[in-house]
């Protein structure tokens, strides 16, 4: 059946600023890549985001987002007269407070990336000893920031279920909000292991293996190089594999607006991937 373009207006736009990372994380491969051939200038996520009138929410992410911190900048500084929610999600090495201090008038908020708070575990997580940094960098936020200005996000895998038990207790008793997603292989590439579908840990702070995925028709993913898809995992769809266009190319309304773009859309109401778990497709 034909789709009808027009009807795509998405609300949750997510901008992989590069997959570089300062970290050594045994739970993804990120890490590995040193450079992109290209990227976007910022003044170019601006103009999409602008361009989305149906736009709620931006999520920056890496990678490590903040290795690039001047260009996250740029799109905070250039997005800060609208009503629009970002976050920032970040293994909090270079979440400092000097750039703690650049954001704290634009209602940022800051997802930290925290999976044990073992010091042994920590280096075999992270690939580094960066456990005092984090922590003293994530006390400077929460002094400075309001509450809901933070939160706390771990990775549920099989080598990580005691390590994140600990990791919700200690948010609890320190009232930071606390969220699990579901370790996947599939475009991470980490040594970790998934949890069984039918895993009944932690099952009221994770998504279900099963139901539909929450991204279709809803979120907008921005590429290092200015490639825009739907979701990030939108190449693995059937008949989805080339992005909807690219900034400084190919106008936003345009891309949204398309046959094609209408056609990936009604593919993802049908899409069963591992990927639903994560929290960019909740």
């Amino acid at each position: 059946m034909a789709c009808t373009p027009g009807a795509f207006a998405p609300t949750n736009l997510f901008y992989l600023v590069s997959l570089r990372c300062n970290e050594r994380c045994t739970k993804c491969s990120h890490w590995r890549v040193r450079e992109h051939p290209y990227m976007i200038e910022a003044r170019l996520v601006v103009e999409a985001v602008r361009g989305i009138p149906s736009a709620i929410q931006l999520c920056i992410v890496g990678g490590e987002p903040l290795v690039y911190r001047n260009l996250v900048l740029e799109v905070l500084t250039g997005l800060a007269d609208l009503s629009i929610c970002t976050t920032i999600v970040t293994n909090g090495v270079l979440c400092t407070p000097e750039f703690v201090e650049r954001v704290r008038g634009l209602g940022v908020h800051l997802v930290f990336s925290i999976d044990t708070l073992d010091q042994q575990r920590w280096q075999w997580v992270r690939g580094k000893d960066s456990m005092k940094q984090v922590l003293d960098n994530l006390a400077y936020v929460r002094a400075t920031l309001r509450p809901e200005q933070v939160s706390i996000q771990s990775v549920l895998a099989q080598e990580t279920v005691a390590d994140v038990a600990v990791v919700a207790e200690w948010c609890r008793e320190q009232g930071i909000y606390h969220s699990v997603q579901r370790y996947v292989q599939g475009g991470f590439d980490g040594s970790w292991t998934p949890l069984p579908d039918d895993t009944a840990v932690l099952t009221n702070a994770i998504a279900a293996p099963n139901g539909s995925c929450a991204a279709s028709g809803r979120n907008l993913s921005i590429m290092p190089d200015g490639r825009v898809y739907t979701c990030f995992q939108q190449p693995w769809i059937n008949g989805c594999k080339s992005p909807l266009g690219k900034l400084g190319v190919i106008p936003i309304q345009a891309m949204l607006t398309s046959q094609y773009a209408a056609e990936v859309v009604d593919g993802m109401t049908r899409c069963d991937l591992p990927c639903k778990v994560l929290k960019c497709n909740q």
